[in-house]
């Protein structure tokens, strides 16, 4: 199941803009398409099992459609102060 490292590799790339922007990130967009061979659903699952419980909860995972077999961070919501 790579969807967990993938998911774990999103939230390492949030643990690291979070750092950097000193800001409590609340919202994580990834695109996908449909040849990536990525599973939205397990994505999702795994995504929020290691959200779960950790610095990080209530991060949302937002899924959007990419191109082909594009697999990419699109966006991260930061929390207004």
């Amino acid at each position: 199941m790579h969807e967990l490292g993938i998911a774990g590799s999103v939230l390492e790339a949030v643990r690291e803009r979070a750092a950097t922007e000193r800001a409590r990130i609340i919202r994580v967009g990834v695109r996908i398409g449909p040849l990536a061979g990525v599973d939205r659903n397990s994505l999702a699952f795994c995504f929020d099992a290691i959200v779960k419980g950790s610095e990080f909860e209530p991060l949302a995972l937002e899924v959007e459609d990419g191109a082909a077999d594009e697999l990419a961070l699109s966006f991260l919501d930061l929390e207004d102060q």
